[in-house]
Formats: structure tokens, sequence, C-alpha cells
């Protein structure tokens, strides 16, 4: 039930976002926020120990969007997610390569297919690179949405703080971007690392992109926490 809540909260956010992005328009901005907020507060919304207050944080969170759905405010917070959830991410990834810490997709391994496998060596050096590798390929994605978002007119950062933009970019550009390539630059990283996995490392499971989206699901709460 969660799950399909949680995919149509998805769809809403990243529907509404991209429509808001070519109209502007601040009420679709506060509903793609709006929806965004539901999903990121979903997982305590379905624990009976946090459901009250994640309730009253969605609530103080869509009251704040109402208050400012006619001020400039809505462009501004549309514009963080892009920057903020990529270099959020490209964080987890690289805090887990610290000495003294397990590689997150080695972690992974660890949880899918179990201890013996994750301690190959060909399999822990992989995984080590290969989780570097994202955590640089999601610090580049947040940085650039940041500088798109800045460049951006005429709702971009340097506009609403009264700079002209030294190169002003279209806000089509700037959605492409942001409700479009962000989303398949990672998708198609992922699937050339899963097409090529076989041949760079023979040691591992053939791999299976169905098998892997399961393994990912049914594993989500251990990842975030490795």
């Amino acid at each position: 039930m969660f799950r399909a809540f949680g995919a149509l909260l998805f769809v809403v956010w990243v529907l509404a976002a991209h429509d808001a992005g070519e109209t502007g328009s601040a009420c679709i901005a506060a509903l793609a926020l709006g929806a965004l907020g539901a999903l990121i507060l979903l997982p305590a919304l379905g624990a009976a120990r946090t459901r009250l207050r994640a309730a009253l944080l969605l609530l103080a969170w869509l009251l704040l969007l109402a208050l400012l759905v006619r001020s400039a405010a809505t462009a501004l917070l549309l514009s963080l997610p892009s920057v903020l959830l990529p270099l959020l991410l490209a964080w987890i990834f690289a805090r887990t390569l610290r000495p003294g810490h397990e590689a997150l997709i080695t972690h992974f391994v660890r949880l899918s297919d179990g201890s013996e496998q994750a301690a190959l060596p060909a399999v822990r050096r992989y995984t080590h690179r290969l989780t570097a590798l994202w955590a640089l390929l999601l610090l580049a994605l947040g940085l650039v949405a940041a500088v798109l978002a800045a460049l951006r007119v005429p709702q971009g950062w340097l506009a609403l703080l009264g700079v002209l933009s030294p190169w002003p970019l279209p806000a089509r550009v700037w959605n492409a971007w942001v409700n479009g390539w962000a989303y398949a630059v990672p998708v198609a990283a992922l699937v050339l690392e899963l097409a090529l996995r076989r041949r760079l490392l023979p040691e591992a499971p053939p791999p299976h992109p169905l098998r892997f989206a399961r393994a990912l699901l049914g594993h989500w709460r251990e990842l975030r926490a490795p």
C-alpha cells in the first residue's frame, strides 16, 4: 500500500516539477514540493512510533508552501532538490570510503549475495572503486544542477538576488536537465555498469536488473546505515 502510494507521489513530483519548470507556475511548484515532502516523510508516516511527528512536519510543510505560493520562494525551493539530493547521495557514498569502513556497494553485495561473495578480493576492489565512481558522478550532477539553477532566467538564483546572469539560461534548458537528464544519466550509468559487470567482474554472479531491483528494495533500510 505504502509502496504504491510512494510511487504515485513520485510520479506527481516528477510531472508537477516538469510542468512548473516549463510554465513558472507557483501553484504547480507548490504541488510538486508538497508531493516531495510527503514522499520523504512517507516511511515515518508508515511507522506507528513516528507517525504523529511526521504528520505534524508534513502539515507544517504544506502550510509553509501555502504561505509562500505567491512569492518567488517557490521557484527557489523547486530548484533545491535537484542540487541537494545528488550532493546528499554523493556524501552517503563517499563517507563509506573512509578507512575502517565498508564501501556502500560492498555492503550491498554482502546483504544481497552473502559475506563470502563480498569478501572476495576482486569483488571488494571492484565495489570499492564503483562506490567512489558513484560518489563522483553524483557530486558532478549536483554541481551541474547548482550552476544551471544560478544561471537560469528569469527565476534563477542570481536573478532572485537581483544579479544579472553572465550566461542567461532559458528555463527550458534548466528544466530539461533537472527533470530529464538528471534522471537519465544515473539510470544510463547503472544500466551500463550492469552490462559491463560480467566482463569486468567475472567472479560475481551474472547481473540481472530485476534481481538487482528486488535486492535494492529489500535491503533499503540496511543500506541507509551501513
